[in-house]
């Protein structure tokens, strides 16, 4: 295909980019890269004392006193690798159109590189989680696995969904501003600092309506050794496809006009 081809001759300025975000976060501080690691230990320490240790959370019919914490992380692996990638990766043809007009190259690397970044991030929260659970002698290669499953499916639908709103952004700029909105009201949709089984049955039935659920709740049920929803990751596969082709198909028939009109 035309455009592996172009992503390929490009894979230079995919590297560039990737590097030059990583290393503009961190120029002029003392500890540089070390906040890379200190954000996701913080976090996890932070749910840990709150919500295990003064609010006394629990999840229904589990005792385990960390339990929820494991539950929450868990879910917000799933959620920021997501959100990162939809907050940035909205932006990429407004932000980039300079750079892009400039190169005979794939236009699609920038939102590659939105992916790469979040990747990186998500990975070092991973490892910090999983060592977490080591600690706690609840650490398992079925975790590991299925959290593998969970990043390869949100990354398909994560990298098509904000394709497909940075297309749309690139005319109608109140796009970005709209999802900002959705992604706060779909954070609080989505079972991550609460349990389903705690909602009333009429918006128990509504959360299967939320994409992101359908992925993030998979490792939530392997840690806490509830049934996985398999199904549910099938539906999100197949989902994701769909909109990968829709972007596609946009994306193709109408790059060359926006990069034009920006």
């Amino acid at each position: 295909m035309e455009i592996i081809k172009r992503i390929l001759a490009g894979r230079w300025l995919l590297h560039a980019m990737v590097s030059r975000e990583i290393k503009s976060r961190y120029s002029g501080s003392l500890l540089g890269i070390f906040w890379l690691f200190f954000a996701p230990v913080l976090m996890i320490l932070t749910y840990s004392l709150v919500f295990a240790d003064l609010m006394k959370s629990r999840l229904p019919g589990i005792n385990s006193h960390y339990a929820y914490t494991m539950y929450l992380t868990s879910g917000m692996l799933v959620w920021q690798y997501f959100s990162e990638i939809i907050a940035k990766g909205k932006l990429f043809l407004v932000e980039n159109a300079g750079l892009l007009r400039k190169n005979k190259i794939s236009k699609i690397i920038p939102l590659l590189s939105v992916v790469v970044i979040a990747l990186v991030n998500s990975l070092v929260l991973a490892g910090f989680y999983f060592i977490f659970l080591i600690i706690l002698g609840s650490f398992s290669f079925e975790i590991i696995a299925v959290y593998i499953l969970q990043i390869a499916v949100i990354t398909l639908f994560a990298f098509s969904l904000s394709g497909l709103l940075a297309l749309a952004h690139a005319y109608i700029r109140d796009v970005g501003q709209f999802v900002d909105a959705i992604m706060q009201l779909l954070f609080w949709a989505t079972p991550i600092v609460y349990a389903p089984q705690i909602l009333p049955t009429w918006a128990a039935n509504y959360i299967y309506l939320n994409p992101v659920y359908w992925v993030s709740q998979l490792g939530q049920q392997v840690i806490l050794g509830w049934p996985i929803a398999w199904n549910w990751l099938f539906y999100a596969l197949i989902l994701s496809v769909t909109l990968f082709l829709i972007f596609y198909i946009f994306y193709s028939k109408n790059i060359q006009k926006i990069m034009d009109d920006l």
